[in-house]
This record gives C-alpha cells, structure tokens and sequence, in this order.
C-alpha cells in the first residue's frame, strides 16, 4: 500500500523523531513515511551550505517518487518547505497539515518569529560553531519542546542526544509564498495545547497567514508530541487521512 502521509521533521530533528508515531499511524491501518532534510539525522550534507530551497527541493524529490498523492504533514520549522512543495506540485497533494509548524507574511523571516532573547542565542551560537550552524540550548530544549516531561526524565536525555545542529542558513530565509497562495489547498493545523515554543500567540499568527478555510485541530501534548505522545499524534494525523 503507498505511503497516505509524508512527514517531514523540525529543527535539529531527523527522520527519527517520527519512527513511534509512524508505528502508532500503522495499528490505525494508516501508512506514513519519513525521511532527513538536508543538514539533518543521517543526511551528510554540510550544514553551512543548506538553505530553503534544498529543504523544498527535498520534500519535491519524496512528492515525485509517491505514487499516489499525499497528505504532507511538517512539524515546526517545516512550514516553508511543506508549503512550497506543495505549490510546486499540487497534483501530489490532497492534504497539507501543519503540525505546530510555522506559516509567516511574505518577507518574513523564522528569526523574525523568535522571542528576541532566543533569537539572540541562536546567533550566538551560530557565530561560536563557525560551522554554519547552531545547537538550541539544553534548557530550551527541556522547557519548550518537551515541556511535558520532566527535565531529569531519561527520555529527555535520550532525545537531546539524538539531535543534531541545526543548519543557521534557514533561520534568515525570508518567507517568499505571498497571501492566498495556498488557497483552494484543504490546511489543517495541528496544535499541541501544551506547545511552549510554539505558543498559542505564534500559532495564531501562522493561523491569520493560512488560508481562510484553515481546519485548527487541538490535542494534548507539547511542542514535540510526535516523541512524547505518538499515539495521540497519530490519532490527529490519521482523523485528517479518514476526514
């Protein structure tokens, strides 16, 4: 059976993070895939060449080779790519579902979006590695993306060692796909009520650059529920396949 959901992961996220939710999407008879951006999980290439446009091209590459179209689901930072894809090849997707992932006005860049002291940070960061890349701190990591463990849980210490620097290049990309661009494409977005990095704010935002018809879908769970509640992510994903 092909694939009816294309999952595309976040920042400093692989392929990986969706491995459970993918298990939890197949007991539901629904099949999903994942795989690495660029600069991300297994990917070799070298972070400080990566921009938006290979994260699009990325996820046309995965469009082209589904044999049916898709749902084309992104999680966080994933909103551009997902977005653009779709606009490249609209006959491969039937379903776009932003998964506590960004959706910004025109010009607008991801630092843009960013509380000016994590923003400050990841600059930081950026300009010590030298590399073209940067690490979102520890502390971050604990308090906003997986806010509903506890930080000394050893699922956290788990996760933080399976991610890898995120490659700065995107983080000052401007947002290039103008207003109405993607209407008359069915949107859902997915919102972890609990979401600390993507705040109730910031999800309003990206809601008032979606199309009107946007479908705004609640459930339990924190920026990261694909790790730390696959079921319930799963459950949400496949309502929008059976939907």
């Amino acid at each position: 059976m092909p694939a009816e959901i294309l999952l595309v992961h976040g920042s400093m996220l692989g392929a990986w993070c969706w491995e459970d939710t993918i298990a939890e999407l197949a007991k539901l008879g629904t099949k999903a895939v994942a795989f690495d951006l660029p600069g991300h999980g297994e990917d070799a290439t070298p972070r400080g060449s990566v921009t938006v446009a290979d994260y699009v091209a990325a996820v046309v590459d995965r469009l082209d080779a589904a044999p049916e179209p898709v749902v084309l689901a992104g999680h966080s930072m994933a909103g551009y790519p997902i977005a653009a894809a779709a606009l490249q090849r609209p006959d491969k997707v039937r379903h776009l579902v932003y998964f506590s992932a960004q959706a910004r006005e025109l010009g607008q860049s991801w630092a843009d979006t960013l509380d000016p002291a994590i923003r400050e940070t990841y600059e930081r960061e950026a300009a010590e590695r030298g590399d073209g890349s940067y690490v979102v701190p520890a502390d971050v990591v604990a308090t906003r993306w997986l806010s509903s463990l506890d930080p000394e849980d050893p699922a956290v210490q788990a996760i933080r060692a399976r991610l890898t620097p995120q490659p700065a290049g995107p983080l000052f990309e401007p947002w290039a796909l103008p207003a109405g661009a993607l209407d008359g494409v069915p949107v859902t977005y997915i919102w972890p009520e609990e979401d600390r990095q993507n705040t109730e704010r910031r999800m309003r935002m990206s809601l008032s650059n979606l199309p009107g018809a946007t479908r705004l879908v609640a459930m339990n769970g924190d920026h990261c529920a694909m790790l730390t509640d696959p079921a319930g992510t799963a459950a949400a994903l496949h309502a929008v396949v059976a939907g």
